[in-house]
């Protein structure tokens, strides 16, 4: 039996099933605000506590690269914001031991990272803080394994910890092994599972079993214009919406044409006048589109069969050419998870007896700075909510 942790209002442990989500990085306050108030909202319809979720730093990105938020002061600002005036507890990833008791007079829960669940020197720090501590089960290690997280905390005097699934490294995937929920819980602690990082894909690569509807760039994310446009409409529109190509639609968003950056730079070259031609005389019409349930090795294999290789396909659904966005190369090898596999992997998770749920929660997944392929999409989480206190009340009985 786990016992009872209490972050304010909110209960772990008990016949509650809180729900932890909001975007996986901070990207700016105006945003996050709106996200907390958005979902805060969704789980109070629906009867479920919230508490939002956001990291300031994204230290264990896979790319050099790649987005990691504002620094610690803008984000720990932007997190006081959203308690005080959202109402809500908040919590925070910490990945160094100095940022701990910053961090623990802001948030009302330290998280710590699943590859970071051994580092003792950040266990005791956090436990230090007397603040919640969730820490995060590593793919690499067994269930019972994680007594020895538990015990650097308990260690400072600190008995408020939660623990978290998100999935257990099999090959170069993760698997969820829903047996680890009841083995930690035999720890003492309320379990939380982690939704969307168990639907990841590790790392950056091709994944074939990926589909096309998960990797795209929605239509609203792409530049459109119709055949009669001045190339300067072009333009403009793909640098609003910088995707490499515009499509060319018709009525009922039917598909006519593609114009890429290419073509424009072919025109450009040769000294073509952007304010008097029109999207027609360039445009490459009916271009090779690819159904929107297609898997991504079909992708490839479309793209690299052509005698001229492609970089971008329109999307469409149901074969009738009704456009829905835009799949570039770049998208296919940067997939990252099996977002249509989220509801599956949740609803296991509360059947098993899961104390919490975490979920990252976006409300344009596609453009979202980290973790695009696995973030919820927030106009979907409310349905999803509802299912999943359904089999949490059956569970219950």
């Amino acid at each position: 039996m786990s016992n009872i942790i209490k972050v304010g209002n909110i209960t772990f442990g008990d016949d509650a099933l809180p729900i932890i989500a909001g975007p996986c990085v901070i990207e700016n306050r105006d945003h996050s605000l709106f996200m907390a108030e958005a979902i805060k909202n969704i789980c109070s319809k629906v009867g479920l506590p919230f508490v939002f979720k956001s990291s300031f730093d994204k230290a264990n990105r896979s790319a050099v690269g790649s987005f990691r938020g504002p620094n610690m002061d803008e984000g720990l600002r932007v997190l006081s914001d959203v308690k005080n005036e959202v109402g809500v507890p908040v919590l925070t990833d910490v990945h160094l031991p100095n940022q701990c008791a910053s961090v623990g007079e802001v948030v009302d829960i330290l998280q710590i990272p699943a590859f970071l669940c051994r580092q003792t020197d950040l266990l005791i720090a956090a436990g230090e803080t007397g603040k919640l501590v969730n820490i995060k089960k590593g793919q690499f290690l067994a269930p019972g394994k994680m007594i020895h997280a538990v015990e650097k905390v308990k260690f400072t005097g600190n008995n408020n910890i939660l623990l978290t699934e998100r999935g257990a490294s099999f090959g170069y995937d993760l698997v969820s092994d829903m047996t680890s929920i009841p083995i930690m819980q035999s720890l003492g602690y309320p379990v939380i599972f982690d939704a969307t990082h168990s639907a990841q894909i590790p790392g950056i690569g091709f994944d074939t079993r990926i589909k096309v509807k998960n990797i795209m760039q929605p239509i609203e994310n792409v530049a459109t214009v119709k055949k009669e446009d001045t190339l300067r409409k072009v333009v403009l529109e793909m640098t609003k919406k910088p995707q490499g190509a515009a499509l060319v639609l018709g009525d009922d968003s039917l598909l006519i044409g593609i114009i890429t950056e290419g073509d424009l730079r072919r025109c450009l070259a040769a000294e073509g006048d952007i304010d008097s031609m029109r999207v027609s005389e360039i445009m490459t019409s009916n271009p090779i589109a690819i159904d929107l349930e297609a898997l991504a090795n079909d992708t490839v294999t479309l793209m690299e069969n052509r005698k001229s290789q492609i970089s971008v396909l329109p999307v469409i659904k149901e074969n009738v050419k009704s456009c829905v966005g835009l799949l570039r190369l770049h998208d296919v090898f940067q997939t990252g998870g099996q977002r249509d596999m989220i509801p599956t992997l949740a609803r296991a998770a509360v059947a098993a007896g899961c104390d919490g749920l975490f979920m990252e929660v976006h409300d344009n997944p596609a453009m979202a700075k980290s973790d695009a392929a696995t973030q919820w999409p927030l106009d979907k989480l409310e349905d999803l909510l509802i299912s999943i206190k359904r089999i949490r009340e059956a569970v219950l009985g």
